[in-house]
């Protein structure tokens, strides 16, 4: 069985991180167990969400672990969205950085379950937020691109990291 090293943060400007990734094909327990680390990289750098060109993966794969969430989305979809809202977003792949980030309030998406069943689901507030934030990833496109009129990018000081979305 052939083993891989241990998954490492890819940061800005990879070209991963800038390129549309290909959708997953093929939903066996590589698959799981790639899913399994990458919620555990998630959780030890102290992330919301991770997705797969950030850890140097071409592969439209994401997870979210948010207030009691925890999933995992394959090749998301956006169906339909609803309001506007600006917040401040960071990113794992663009350390200490942050910046005023417009999003929808709501979205529904349609991606595949880890067992590739198609998911149908409706995201609202943070999560809609992070769920965009990830599935943008997958498209090759940072939070740094969707800045709300007038904003910038900027240095974060290091106090104030863990207040922002990934």
């Amino acid at each position: 069985m052939k083993t891989r090293p241990p998954l490492q943060l890819v940061t800005d400007p990879a070209a991963v991180l800038h390129h549309h990734s290909e959708p997953v094909k093929v939903f066996d327990g590589g698959l799981r167990r790639l899913v399994d680390e990458m919620f555990e990289r998630c959780v030890e750098w102290h992330g919301v969400g991770l997705a797969a060109p950030q850890v140097g993966l071409n592969l439209q794969l994401a997870v979210v672990v948010y207030e009691g969430h925890r999933f995992a989305i394959a090749n998301p979809q956006r169906v339909s969205e609803a309001g506007e809202v600006d917040a401040q977003e960071g990113c794992l792949s663009l350390p200490g950085q942050a910046g005023l980030v417009r999003r929808f309030e709501a979205v529904r998406v349609r991606y595949r379950n880890l067992h590739g069943k198609g998911v149908v689901r409706d995201f609202d507030g943070w999560l809609a937020r992070i769920v965009q934030h990830e599935s943008d990833h997958l498209q090759g496109t940072l939070c740094s691109q969707r800045l709300a009129p007038g904003a910038t990018f900027d240095l974060v000081p290091e106090e104030d990291e863990e207040d922002l979305a990934e």
